[in-house]
């Protein structure tokens, strides 16, 4: 019982910071988390259609351990929230040959693969022959449905930036690995092959797995940096919406270790897709406008740190500039932007 009022608490609290997120003044929202929480975020954002509660659309930034992906009974639903949302994403390339691979996917014929089975099951909502329930079910697996005609939400034909990280992760290993048996192989006798492969620890293999630069087979340099940390970077990605459910990640920026100091973070606005409320202009999230000149700010008791107050400049003051903080006057902080009066005759 006591698990389930936890529960139930985690809930509730997640359900108020989503409300006062959502209800609050900000266009921009970030939002750091996993792919578990991709998938509470739609859920909250159902809910809150699903019980006529008018939400205002955010542009939401993701951070690169989000991945999109949808529950079985998700797949159906609206993919609109996530248009022009910004993410950073693991750097990532095609990878030649995956989509081939992919499209030669046939449970029928590789049977052996429980998990390409049961994936298939529950991504066609189909049964094969040989499951107890297959009376029971209208559709039966025949091992001809194609992945590509699954809707994105559902399931991509691209490698994306944690697949690519996995696929080039097992080749540096396996480059350490060739490199660490060289060593040894020049140090013992060749038919003794079988026993180092046994006398080996995880441990020795750091030294040449920190030392591995290789080319992938997408034309990408693989290498790690002196820390042991591999330099990839990240894309940033714009995501674009479809009403078939389809969409699109549009890489508009990116952050390159590699590059020159100047061109290390690089983003193209003008390529950007902003949701439809913004009218494709750049979108601003303030508590309130600019004080302009003549003006000073005020923090506003209570309200975060970017709300404030315009007030006159007092008698004998002006300000010159938009935004200025208050002159030094009952301990406030002094501003060169005011000036007396008298100096500016």
């Amino acid at each position: 019982m006591s698990s389930s009022n936890n529960i139930a608490q985690v809930i509730a609290k997640g359900m108020g910071s989503f409300n006062v997120a959502m209800t609050s003044t900000a266009n921009v929202l970030v939002v750091h988390g996993d792919t578990e929480t991709m998938m509470i975020l739609r859920m909250m954002l159902h809910l809150s259609i699903f019980e006529n509660r008018p939400v205002e659309k955010k542009i939401w930034i993701m951070t690169a351990q989000m991945e999109f992906t949808s529950l079985s009974f998700q797949r159906d639903w609206d993919l609109d929230f996530i248009h022009g949302a910004i993410s950073f994403a693991i750097h990532s390339v095609e990878v030649p040959g995956f989509q081939e691979f992919l499209r030669r996917r046939n449970p029928q014929v590789e049977m052996e693969d429980g998990f390409l089975k049961d994936f298939w099951k529950d991504t066609f909502k189909c049964w094969f022959h040989d499951s107890v329930s297959h009376k029971k079910a209208e559709n039966i697996c025949t091992g001809e449905e194609k992945l590509e005609t699954l809707p994105g939400s559902v399931f991509e034909m691209s490698m994306n930036g944690h697949s690519y990280s996995v696929y080039n992760a097992v080749y540096a290993v396996a480059h350490a690995v060739h490199a660490m048996w060289l060593s040894t192989f020049r140090q013992r006798n060749p038919m003794n092959g079988d026993t180092w492969k046994l006398n080996q620890r995880p441990w020795q293999l750091h030294h040449f797995l920190r030392n591995v630069s290789f080319n992938n087979t997408a034309g990408e340099e693989v290498s790690f940096d002196q820390n042991g940390e591999l330099i990839a970077g990240f894309d940033i990605i714009n995501w674009v919406t479809f009403p078939n459910q389809s969409f699109l990640r549009v890489r508009v920026g990116r952050i390159d270790p590699k590059a020159p100091p100047n061109n290390i973070f690089t983003i193209h606005e003008d390529a950007i897709v902003w949701p439809s409320r913004f009218n494709q202009a750049r979108p601003l999230s303030v508590c309130n406008g600019i004080c302009r000149p003549g003006y000073s700010r005020m923090k506003k008791e209570g309200e975060p740190f970017c709300c404030y107050d315009c007030f006159p400049c007092p008698e004998g003051k002006i300000s010159g500039h938009e935004d200025l903080l208050p002159i030094s006057r009952q301990g406030l902080e002094t501003t060169r932007d005011f000036r007396r009066s008298s100096d500016d005759s």
